[in-house]
């Protein structure tokens, strides 16, 4: 299944290294962003640029 991932670098709450070990898990398209953990308020165009990523159609 299809998935996509955003790695925050400067998240405090979830290590990012525990965050890439988990989208590789899953084979996730993964995004990185200098972003604490909520990466839609202060980066909120690379967020709509994975959402819209995660919404077009996979051939």
């Amino acid at each position: 299944m299809p998935s996509w991932f955003i790695v925050t670098q400067s998240d405090r709450a979830i290590n990012p290294e525990l965050q890439r070990f988990m989208a590789k898990r899953i084979g996730a398209k993964t995004t990185e962003v200098n972003s604490s953990h909520v990466p839609f308020i202060s980066h909120p165009k690379e967020v709509a640029k994975v959402i819209e990523a995660a919404s077009t159609p996979v051939k």
